[in-house]
């Protein structure tokens, strides 16, 4: 047999696919190392950084006004119980949060005997912030949100379904309101 016969290779099998693994690892973490030192270099600060402006914030927040229509709903409660679960109780507060939300429902799935099978709800909020002693908006956004809920056979299970979704839809709205008024802190 002659030196050129593969089976008789020296090499470990997969020697020459691990230094090629090796050299691409190496490089994704050198890059992502290098990448990092730029980012702190520009001034970067994590929004939720012990010592972001954002975290003065918390606790001085407080949740106002929550409108949905003429009477509040469970959509509204939902929101406000989210707001104060992302932002805390405002011990000292500060700012007032007030909010005015719209949701729309739209059958998505429908059925060739004309039955809807699958829900889109969007919600979209419009927010101001003020401060305690001034009327006038500090901070003013939008925020939207969208989910989607199954309808079945079963009413119960249809009514539980969309209740769940309204939840999911109001802690999406105080995420995204949270993070706005957080990036411009």
């Amino acid at each position: 047999m002659s030196s050129s016969d593969p089976s008789r290779s020296t090499r470990a099998p997969g020697a020459g696919a691990q230094s090629g693994k090796g050299r691409s690892r190496r490089a994704l973490l050198l890059g992502g190392l290098g990448g990092l030192a730029a980012l702190s270099a520009c001034g970067f600060e994590p929004l939720y950084g012990t010592n972001s402006a954002s975290r003065g914030l918390l606790g001085r927040i407080a949740v106002g006004e929550i409108t949905r229509g003429v009477l509040p709903d469970r959509m509204v409660f939902a929101l406000r119980d989210a707001l104060t679960r992302e932002i805390g109780t405002a011990s000292e507060a500060a700012f007032r949060l007030d909010i005015a939300v719209d949701v729309e429902e739209e059958g998505f799935a429908i059925t060739q005997d004309n039955e809807t099978t699958r829900f889109r709800l969007t919600g979209l909020a419009a927010w101001d912030l003020r401060r305690m002693t001034s009327p006038a908006p500090v901070l003013s956004g939008r925020a939207r949100s969208f989910t989607a809920y199954s309808a079945t056979a079963s009413v119960y299970a249809t009514r539980i379904a969309a209740r769940d979704a309204e939840t999911r839809l109001a802690t999406g709205l105080a995420q995204q309101i949270i993070v706005q008024i957080a990036a411009r802190a």
